[in-house]
């Protein structure tokens, strides 16, 4: 099975426009069941003047079924990013998205957020490629975990979930993990905007055989096809310049250990100066 690769943002966008996709694979990694699942306005693609690398993000409003039977509605923020270094800008999409309010029942409401983050690249202490942090509460004063929520407390914290892409194999032992098969970067092809899916039970999912044909669909459009060339030929870019600013900087520190090598020369000859001509005025 043939697959256009969602680890390129272009790949990503297309395959969670599809609203029952999106709904499904966030219900999946949330563990949650959503009743309803809209896009907000905003699906931003960032790069900033100095050549950092792109984060997508994508803005959901969802409405969620608790266990006790309850709906609640939630924004959810999706990013996916390949670069170690945009923490800054997850935490300033953040709190673009802590400033949304919502009407509900004719007053102005702000809404409790779930992150969900794609990362193309692997964390240094955590080897699990679907991660979950949560909020607990913890009376500090009897020293026990309290099994209840507060609307004040929900709409000040948030959950946060985390997909290590580069992280996944091929183990398949749970649900999740034969969702995310689709994203698994050991299926790459030589032509790394494909991926080569092998036919195996994990196919037999229904979400998955739903996300695996539209990605089918991905790997033979042209034009998609041809906007992953040219992400490809910007983030080249982008990294060409990256190496080239990190040369410039080694130079520049050479130069300054260069410079502070022979102020120090200097000023050892300046004192040598010094004392030669204390020796001379001594003789005379």
């Amino acid at each position: 099975m043939i697959i256009a690769n969602p680890i390129y943002d272009v790949v990503f966008r297309y395959l969670m426009e599809d609203a029952e996709i999106a709904k499904g694979l966030i219900a999946k990694i949330i563990n949650e069941e959503i009743v309803e699942l809209s896009f907000e306005p905003q699906i931003l693609s960032s790069r900033s003047t100095k050549f950092d690398l792109v984060i997508l993000r994508l803005d959901f409003k969802a409405t969620i079924k608790t266990p006790n039977g309850e709906h609640k509605k939630v924004l959810i923020e999706l990013q996916k990013s390949k670069n170690t270094n945009d923490i800054l800008r997850f935490r300033k999409y953040l709190a673009e998205n802590y400033a949304t309010e919502d009407v509900i029942e004719g007053e102005n409401n702000s809404l409790p957020i779930i992150t969900i983050y794609f990362l193309g690249f692997s964390l240094e202490n955590i080897t699990t490629p679907a991660l979950k942090v949560n909020r607990q509460y913890f009376d500090l004063i009897n020293e026990k975990q309290l099994n209840v929520k507060e609307t004040f407390i929900e709409k000040l914290t948030h959950d946060c979930y985390v997909i290590q892409i580069k992280r996944l194999d091929e183990t398949i032992e749970t649900e999740l993990e034969s969702v995310l098969q689709v994203f698994n970067q050991t299926y790459i092809s030589k032509d790394k905007k494909l991926l080569l899916l092998q036919k195996t039970d994990f196919a037999t999912n229904e979400l998955v055989q739903l996300m695996i044909d539209r990605l089918g669909k991905a790997a033979s459009d042209k034009a998609l096809l041809k906007q992953i060339e040219v992400e490809e030929e910007v983030e080249n870019t982008i990294e060409s310049h990256i190496r080239d600013k990190h040369k410039l900087e080694e130079k520049i520190v050479d130069l300054q250990d260069s410079m502070s090598k022979k102020d120090r020369e200097l000023s050892e000859k300046d004192k040598l100066i010094e004392e030669l001509k204390k020796q001379l005025k001594n003789k005379k």
